[in-house]
């Protein structure tokens, strides 16, 4: 055990790094892995003395190697472990919710969106744009847009056109971050709101 090093041992993921996949997965794992400017195998070799991020958002980062199909028991595998280090050692502050980075919840509202479980779903993107706008707060730096997107296309989907519009003037409100997706959002509110104008008030 002793000899698995790098990020995992920096960790202290070891027990979970060898009893939760074969001798094959952890291969395939360690190979698949390559951030620019790494060395091979970062993940189990070498000494890591500094890292900024905590284990949960470390083990989200990992899991974006791994988003194909083939890979989904890979990625589901690491994905419990995280939320199970976030539950033990949950982080309170803007941008968390429920002890975990908004970042780290895309599989979650993917898997809510596969069962069709809408009221969840919703429940779970409003928690989350919380998170987003209280850390732009907290930073100064412009709001993810990603979970206002997901609403506006959930609202729009079952005709809530009043709802999109509410997300969507919600985030017109925020300071933006760089990107396409600001735009995008913009130009959506103002189709949201000719179709909320276009609804048969009885």
């Amino acid at each position: 055990m002793n000899e698995v090093q790098g990020l995992i041992g920096f960790y202290k993921l070891q027990d979970w790094w060898v009893s939760s996949f074969t001798n094959e997965e952890r291969e395939y794992i360690n190979s698949c892995y390559q951030p620019m400017e790494t060395l091979p195998h970062t993940l189990t070799r070498g000494t890591i003395l500094e890292r900024q991020q905590p284990a949960p958002e470390f083990l989200n980062g990992l899991n974006t190697w791994f988003r194909s199909s083939k890979d989904s028991a890979v990625a589901e595998r690491i994905h419990q472990k995280l939320k199970e280090l976030a539950e033990e050692h949950p982080i309170v502050k803007p941008g968390y919710y429920k002890g975990r980075h908004f970042t780290t919840y895309v599989r979650d509202y993917e898997a809510l969106k596969k069962e069709r479980a809408f009221s969840e779903l919703e429940n779970l993107l409003i928690e989350l744009v919380k998170a987003t706008e209280a850390e732009s707060a907290a930073s100064g730096k412009g709001v993810a847009p990603a979970y206002y997107n997901e609403l506006a296309i959930l609202y729009r989907k079952q005709k809530e056109y009043s709802k999109e519009v509410s997300i969507l003037e919600s985030f017109a409100k925020q300071r933006h971050s760089p990107g396409v997706m600001p735009a995008k959002l913009l130009k959506r509110l103002i189709k949201a709101k000719e179709l909320k104008a276009r609804e048969v008030v009885p």
